[in-house]
């Protein structure tokens, strides 16, 4: 098996006024931090993904250009090769940014 925690960037990096999303995900990175110990005797993979922007419709009506965020299809694309990986390799972190930066 194989779980997927869809983390953030704000796990690796505080934000002003985003307390509570930011301590959710480093709460979240830190789970699956211990969860991967825990199974990888168990066979099972832990990957955690740490998306900085990324278009979704949260981001509507943000005066940005869509240009400045990274597309869903560029995720989904690096979690497809972290499972495609041999029993004997595990992803354990997946850091991807756009590529201008934060915002």
């Amino acid at each position: 098996g194989h779980i997927f925690n869809m983390c953030s960037i704000a796990s690796l990096i505080a934000y002003p006024n985003g307390g509570s999303y930011t301590i959710s995900k480093f709460a979240l990175l830190g789970f699956s931090k211990v969860l991967r110990e825990e199974m990888k005797d168990k066979g099972i993979k832990v990957t955690s993904i740490l998306p900085g922007a990324t278009w979704s419709a949260s981001w509507a009506g943000v005066d940005l250009p869509k240009s400045r965020l990274m597309q869903p299809r560029d995720i989904a694309r690096a979690v497809w090769c972290a499972w495609q990986m041999e029993p004997s390799a595990v992803v354990e972190d997946i850091v991807i940014r756009p590529q201008l930066g934060d915002l």
